[in-house]
């Protein structure tokens, strides 16, 4: 199997994992404690839109926002979140890093989002991911993320983009 191949099944997998995760019995027994799902789905939408106007997606996040990389790491706040897991590959990128969803699911305070980033590094060349986020919304703040995508794309960009550049 290809490297392409590889992170093709891996967003499949992602995907998968994620629609999974909506069926689940805990994911839908818990009723919602604040906004429908639909209305969980239009803040992550608006997030994204922030985003790709200039903005921030991650100003959605709560400050105790508990966000995992799945097969990598886990943030315990929106701080360290920022500093250390999205601040290494934004400081890196020449423009904004446009997230163009694919997908939305909702239900219950889970939104699923599937989207592909897209940006062009300090370098002047093009970092693109695929990336799929299970994000658990209260009082429309996400207070848990699980972050799908490809980390070799990551590593790619992180060794070969001197943030400083």
């Amino acid at each position: 199997m290809t490297q392409q191949q590889s992170r093709r099944v891996f967003g499949t997998l992602a995907l998968g994992l994620g629609g999974l995760a909506l069926a689940s019995p805990s994911a839908t027994a818990a009723p919602p404690d604040h906004g429908s799902p639909g209305g969980n789905k239009a803040i992550v939408r608006r997030a994204f839109a922030l985003q790709n106007s200039g903005g921030s997606f991650y100003d959605i996040l709560h400050d105790r926002v508990t966000w995992t990389v799945v097969n990598g790491r886990t943030y315990y706040s929106k701080q360290e979140f920022l500093d250390e897991g999205s601040g290494p590959i934004l400081t890196r990128l020449k423009t904004i890093l446009r997230m163009t969803p694919s997908n939305l699911l909702a239900s219950g305070n889970t939104v699923v989002a599937q989207f592909t980033g897209e940006a062009i590094a300090l370098d002047g060349l093009p970092y693109r991911n695929d990336y799929c986020w299970v994000l658990t919304l209260r009082r429309g703040l996400v207070v848990q993320a699980h972050a799908y995508l490809d980390t070799v794309a990551i590593r790619e960009l992180i060794d070969r983009v001197n943030p400083s550049s």
